[in-house]
């Protein structure tokens, strides 16, 4: 596994078509979906680094550092941007959001003791920043739920298959749906959970 930013580009570039693809789908959901031009902003830009990283990650199996750094640089800067446009402590919110769902999947990686990579963790910090604060349990709640119906899915299609070999499920997708579906859902699941 290449770690180069070079040989990320060419992972790209090779599976552009498929990014492009799941990227549209994304964007069109959101554009629908958002309740006013900010959320959706902040939605495109997550979606823009969040997608293409989940996607290299179901194909090769892992999620890259550097890119994940970039995840929070600019999830910093979008959030600086609002506050500065009067966001009023945007940017403290996605700090915190980032530093939580950091420490949240650093603890689930190290009870994992070798199941589940570093890689993971760095990305979650990257979501943290866009999601903020308040939608981190949520979106960390969203990334293991649809990441064990997965896991369930693999596990009752290998009954019947070599039980022998051993399948790995990336967690980059499960995070990217997880992190998004929280930002666009999470204020209402909330609401409807206290409801019941």
């Amino acid at each position: 596994m290449a770690t180069g930013s070079r040989e990320i580009g060419r992972q790209l570039w090779q599976h552009r078509r498929i990014i492009a693809a799941v990227l549209v789908t994304v964007f069109l959901c959101e554009l629908i979906l958002a309740r006013n031009a900010m959320e959706l902003c902040r939605l495109a830009a997550c979606t823009a680094l969040m997608v293409p990283a989940a996607v290299l990650d179901s194909i090769y199996g892992k999620l890259y550092h550097r890119w994940s750094a970039c995840m929070v640089a600019v999830g910093l800067i979008f959030a600086a941007v609002i506050e500065v446009l009067g966001g009023g402590g945007y940017l403290a919110l996605a700090a915190g959001g980032g530093m939580l769902f950091f420490a949240l999947m650093l603890a689930v990686f190290l009870l994992s003791r070798g199941g589940m990579g570093f890689g993971d963790v760095c990305f979650a910090a990257g979501a943290g920043v866009f999601a903020g604060w308040d939608m981190v349990p949520m979106a960390f709640w969203l990334t293991f739920l649809l990441g064990g119906l997965m896991a369930l899915k693999v596990y009752m299609c290998s009954m019947f298959k070599d039980r022998k070999t051993e399948k790995k499920i990336p967690l980059g997708p499960f995070l990217t749906a997880g992190s998004l579906l929280a930002m666009l859902y999470g204020q209402e699941m909330l609401r409807w959970y206290a409801d019941i």
